[in-house]
């Protein structure tokens, strides 16, 4: 028998283990957090996505880093590109909550995997200088126990070996949930909530922002315009999951 069949032996004799996301139990599976049909429900981003904003292709559209797509076409964002993922519903959603809310940590191993397993980011991140999460406050991490963008940051940071700057991007303002806020109230909210401890070191480089989940973008929005103020070259989302 395997080393791993042992260990895989060992769990069931002693812990219970199901999936977490249909609850279907896991014992005598060498799967240890999804079961094998829940892990093919994984809803990643597959469809042709404007390379400048994210939003969904038609047939026919181009997108350039430039000029974007129709849908954000002659706006400004303060990033240059946006990939996301997978889309925030489903069986990412819930080992997203999961994750961040019940506080188990050891599921940023299973999610930095959900994204490598995405080919397009060889794309992307071998082009930036650095890898910069998006800060929690410190009384919100002090809580929780960890930020989990600053998790998944340094999962994208060892496999592609950049760089990451986890402290200069700070969040200085403890701002409420944004959950249950519309957009105009996130942006008042989230207004003047981050700082740059030292912009000479983001000053001329390509930036590589990472963030778990984005919604109306105005989180993302605030932190790439602070670092394109502290003198960052580019900024570049990636994003685990985001709302359709």
């Amino acid at each position: 028998m395997a080393i791993g069949e042992y260990v895989h032996v060992f769990l069931d004799l002693f812990y219970s283990r199901s999936c977490l996301h249909c609850n279907l139990n896991l014992n005598n599976s060498y799967e240890l957090y999804l079961c094998v049909d829940c892990k093919k429900e994984i809803p990643y981003v597959n469809d042709a996505r404007c390379i400048r904003c994210g939003a969904a292709l038609g047939t026919y559209i181009i997108s350039t880093e430039k000029e974007g797509c129709p849908s954000c076409k002659g706006k400004y964002l303060p990033f240059n590109t946006l990939t996301s993922i997978t889309h925030y519903e489903g069986v990412i959603k819930t080992l997203i909550h999961t994750f961040k809310y019940s506080r188990q940590k050891f599921l940023f191993r299973v999610l930095n995997d959900i994204m490598l397993a995405q080919e397009n980011l060889k794309e992307v991140v071998p082009n930036v200088d650095v890898v910069v999460p998006v800060p929690l406050h410190w009384l919100k991490k002090m809580r929780r126990g960890f930020n989990q963008s600053e998790l998944l940051a340094r999962g994208i940071q060892k496999y592609f070996s950049k760089p990451l700057s986890a402290n200069n991007l700070c969040r200085i303002k403890n701002t409420s949930s944004q959950t249950q806020l519309s957009k105009s109230q996130r942006q008042r909210n989230i207004r003047n909530a981050f700082f740059v401890d030292d912009p000479a070191s983001f000053k001329g480089k390509k930036i590589l922002l990472i963030d778990d989940v984005l919604t109306t973008g105005v989180t993302a929005m605030e932190c790439s315009k602070k670092l394109k103020e502290a003198g960052a070259k580019s900024v570049h989302l990636l994003i685990l999951a985001t709302a359709r």
